[in-house]
């Protein structure tokens, strides 16, 4: 030996290192073994096995065993969903297998979005849990089932709601003279069922009857033409076929219960509630589900969110507006389409362009669509007034006849315009997101038509006449304010006077009852038949004439007394000092600003109908009678709470 001690295997530990090594490879060739057997049963490779079991026995291709992608990068989209969902993706459907069905018809191609542009979900999972989105950190799981609509919205957010009175009125027209036999999927002229997303010719009548009148035999010569509101009506019918039309139901409602009076939606709406804008991406991981019942799922909390607010959100503002649970379904529907997708510049729908881009409104611009979508969900659909059994302030009622008849255009202006500062009425006007100008003159004459039509002077003329019934009225509606045998007040001018002319001329006296006088407390009384009408004229001519009217003008109330008076008669409704109650706040300074002293007059003697502002001109059980003097005492205390405030 050379003198070196010899190593032998053993001390360097070889022999376990072999092992080692022999028991990992077995490990590594099991996992590689166990790769693609798991592979195998995927589920996705399941369902297409299953698919060419069911192809073979109805005689169909079968589709290869592959992955299915759709790859949009400009759109943010990888979309493997066509793996399960083969008819998707160009296969032929097979009937009675949900997997495997037909598409409804939508007007875009599904091999070139996919599915989770509309459907949510998670595109680039293969498994089912993680592609419908139900995992961890993952914040947009699948539409549920009902709600798929929402999706259209994710681009198609300018979808415009149409005057439901034309759209109904369009599709009894389009229904009656048989478009659809010949519109329809697979008829001889072009599917309709999407025409309201690409336009049509605004000719297309002319050029209907342009074609009716040229044709021999066939089904032209069945067209009939159609009058003009009947054209303008069937052209409101067809910018609403879309191919959504849950959404655009559920868009309605929304629009005509007043949402946006409380939440923007795109910058334009009010801000006493949340901006809705992107509400349909709401994390259900920042939601409060101890009061919702059921899943733990947005859909479900926005559903019972809308049937219930306070009790879903403890101390919330929003109150119960007694929806319906389908109506709940339809405004959840509604806040998931809000959840709008960023797409391309050449890719962006035209709805989409005209109001994001040009300012158009995706609601009509008529005076009823408009209260719809500002005003309803306070004021009622029609103007009626509204009382939340968790609010303790009464919204009042706008659109009662007793209120239009002292309220002048020019006060329901000004009210629109600068709201109520401090109070839940928004200045509509001047806040950014709110109503043009045009659009506020078509919400006065929205609640104008509410007044009623009086009944014509030569109706008038012609109706009996009943003394004691005009006697009678006059003490009810025309003493309160010019005094006893109409001898004036300082409220309210001599009617009895002897150079009234006036009291000699019917028309005249007409006029005055049927139209008002703007600026004081004469307002109109165009609820009275045509005999009450003509009893009451003749009342008036047969006067006693007393004194002149001549240097007559209203005289100012006296603040103190008026003060005493606000705290017996008024404060139990309107708050100390008039900072508002259960009733409006009268002591704000925009009412004051817009309000005259003969609307604070006739609204104290004449009272509010459909309301529990009395008639203060007449005494009842639960009130006093005021005289003229005390109305204008309550004027003048009004005014006191803010004497910078110039009065109208």
């Amino acid at each position: 030996m050379d003198g070196r001690e010899e190593i032998r295997p053993a001390e360097l530990g070889i022999t376990r290192l072999l092992a080692i090594f022999a028991a990992l490879s077995v490990l590594v060739l099991l996992a590689l073994m166990v790769a693609p057997v798991r592979s195998y049963f995927t589920e996705w490779r399941a369902a297409q096995r299953a698919y060419n079991r069911l192809a073979r026995q109805a005689n169909l291709a079968p589709v290869p065993i592959a992955i299915q992608q759709i790859w949009r990068p400009e759109l943010d989209v990888t979309d493997r969903c066509g793996s399960c969902h083969l008819a998707a993706t160009g296969a032929a459907p097979i009937p009675g297998q949900p997997l495997f069905a037909a598409h409804p018809p939508v007007p875009h191609d599904l091999r070139q979005l996919g599915c989770t542009v509309c459907h949510a979900g998670q595109g680039r999972a293969t498994s089912l849990a993680a592609a419908h989105g139900n995992v961890e950190h993952w914040d947009e799981p699948l539409l549920p089932r009902g709600f798929a609509e929402a999706g259209c919205g994710t681009c198609h957010s300018g979808l415009k709601v149409q005057p439901a009175k034309l759209v109904d009125k369009g599709r009894a027209v389009f229904t009656e003279v048989k478009c659809a036999s010949c519109h329809r999927a697979g008829g001889s002229a072009p599917d309709l069922s999407g025409v309201g997303l690409h336009g049509f010719r605004a000719d297309w009548h002319a050029k209907h009857v342009e074609k009716a009148a040229a044709a021999q035999n066939g089904p032209w010569t069945q067209f009939a033409p159609l009058a003009e509101e009947e054209i303008a009506a069937v052209g409101e019918f067809l910018r609403a076929q879309v191919g959504a039309p849950l959404l655009l139901r559920a868009k309605a409602l929304a629009y005509t219960r007043g949402c946006r009076g409380c939440h923007r939606v795109g910058g334009v709406g009010g801000d006493d509630g949340p901006d809705l804008s992107d509400e349909g991406r709401k994390r259900v991981a920042d939601l409060d589900f101890t009061h919702v019942n059921g899943e733990h799922t947005l859909a479900n909390w926005l559903g019972q969110h809308s049937l219930d607010p306070p009790k879903v959100v403890k101390g919330s503002q929003m109150p119960n507006l007694g929806l319906t649970r389908e109506e709940a379904d339809l405004l959840t529907l509604w806040i998931l389409s809000l959840r709008t997708r960023q797409i391309p510049e050449a890719l962006v729908p035209r709805d989409r362009v005209r109001v994001d881009r040009l300012g158009e409104r995706d609601f009509g611009t008529d005076g009823e669509s408009l209260f719809g979508v500002f005003c309803a969900a306070c004021h009622g659909p029609r103007g009626e007034g509204r009382k939340f059994p968790t609010l303790e302030s009464t919204f009042p009622a706008i659109g009662e006849p007793e209120f239009l008849a002292i309220a002048d255009d020019e006060f329901l202006r000004k009210t629109l315009m600068n709201g109520r500062p401090g109070r839940r009425m928004p200045a509509w006007g001047t806040k950014e997101g709110g109503l043009h100008p045009e659009e506020i003159d078509a919400v006065i004459g929205y609640l104008r038509a509410f007044s009623p039509k009086p009944p014509t002077a030569e109706e008038v003329a012609a109706a009996p006449i009943d003394r004691a019934r005009g006697d009678q009225l006059f003490s009810q509606l025309c003493q309160p304010c010019h005094g006893e045998g109409g001898a004036g007040s300082v409220v309210a001018p001599p009617l009895a006077a002897a150079d009234n002319p006036a009291t000699h001329e019917d028309s005249r006296i007409y006029g005055t009852l049927t139209v008002g006088v703007q600026g004081t407390a004469m307002g109109s009384f165009r609820q009275l038949d045509a005999s009450a009408l003509h009893s009451l004229i003749a009342s008036v001519r047969a006067l006693t004439p007393v004194g002149t009217r001549a240097g007559w003008a209203p005289k100012s109330g006296d603040a103190k007394r008026g003060a005493e008076s606000f705290t017996w008669n008024c404060a139990r409704c309107h708050g100390a000092n008039g900072v508002g109650k259960t009733a409006p706040a009268l002591a704000n300074p925009a009412f004051l600003a817009s309000a005259t002293d003969g609307y604070l007059v006739a609204t104290i003697l004449r009272g509010r109908g459909r309301t529990e502002m009395p008639h203060f001109g007449t005494a009842a059980a639960d009130h006093p009678r005021l005289a003229p003097d005390e109305a204008a005492d309550l004027v003048a205390y009004l005014r006191s709470l803010h004497p910078a405030v110039p009065a109208r």
